[in-house]
């Protein structure tokens, strides 16, 4: 997974990982949009898979971000 955008964070989920960003680095590219590293971004991800529930936890390297976000908005309130 590598590092993305915190505006490609589906809308659903943004709260979550700002909240779980707290007291971690992240950067700004040229534009001013603000980015987050892979490795924050796979910690997070894996928390969210335990927190769901899931028995074993997929290996994120095989999940394609696309997919990974029509899921989120799809189980979204």
């Amino acid at each position: 997974m590598p590092d993305q955008a915190l505006a490609n964070v589906p809308a659903a989920l943004l709260a979550n990982l700002e909240a779980y960003l707290v007291g971690k680095t992240s950067y700004q590219d040229e534009t001013g949009q603000r980015w987050i590293y892979a490795a924050d971004l796979t910690a997070w991800a894996s928390d969210l898979i335990y927190g769901a529930g899931m028995a074993v936890a997929l290996p994120l390297a095989t999940v394609d971000p696309a997919d990974f976000r029509a899921v989120t908005l799809k189980l979204a309130p």
